[in-house]
C-alpha cells in the first residue's frame, strides 16, 4: 500500500535537503576565503545559514495548503 504523498511535498523536501547540505558548506568555504582562513567566523556564519534554511523549511511547511481534497466519487455524483 503506497503512501499518497503529493508531488509538491516531495519536491519541497528535496529542495530544502539540498539547500541544507550545499548552502552551509559553500558559505563556510566562501567565508574561509574572505576572512583569511578564520574557522570561527566561517563556522558561525555557516551555522547561521543552516538555521536560515531550517527556518525557511518550517515557514514553507506551515504555509502549505492542508485542506483535504474531495474524493473523486463525491465529484462525480455532482
Amino acid at each position: 500500500m503506497p503512501a499518497d504523498i503529493p508531488k509538491s511535498v516531495v519536491q519541497k523536501l528535496v529542495f530544502f535537503t539540498a539547500a541544507m547540505i550545499i548552502c552551509p558548506v559553500a558559505t563556510f568555504f566562501i567565508c574561509q576565503y574572505l576572512f583569511s582562513n578564520n574557522a570561527i567566523i566561517s563556522g558561525g556564519v555557516s551555522a547561521l545559514v543552516a538555521n536560515i534554511v531550517l527556518i525557511g523549511y518550517v515557514v514553507a511547511a506551515f504555509m502549505e495548503d492542508t485542506t483535504e481534497q474531495e474524493p473523486e466519487e463525491t465529484k462525480k455524483s455532482r
